[in-house]
């Protein structure tokens, strides 16, 4: 009698067809933009603390919090448009 795990055991990996008729597998821009997500968290939480540690009054705190959570914001928006290129262009394979 046949076992199904002996029938398995010789086919092939789904990666050995996928090479076999010339692709692969696409790698996924959610990795990329995870780790953007955590490196911006990341500023903003030492930005914050930064501000709030530093010598200075409450109105120039709440300034510099503003003036910083706006280029926070732009160089995420900037790395976000980025990953969204390098996906578009890894899924395309250029």
């Amino acid at each position: 009698m046949v076992h199904a795990s002996e029938i398995t055991r010789n086919l092939p990996s789904s990666e050995d067809i996928l090479r076999a008729v010339g692709l692969q597998r696409a790698r996924g821009g959610s990795e990329l933009l995870g780790g953007v997500a955590v490196f911006g968290a990341g500023m903003l939480v030492g930005a914050g603390l930064a501000l709030l540690f530093a010598p200075s009054s409450g109105s120039e705190v709440r300034e510099q919090i503003g003036a910083r959570l706006e280029e926070v914001k732009e160089k995420a928006v900037h790395a976000a448009g980025r990953a969204v290129e390098q996906a578009d262009e890894g899924a395309r394979g250029v």
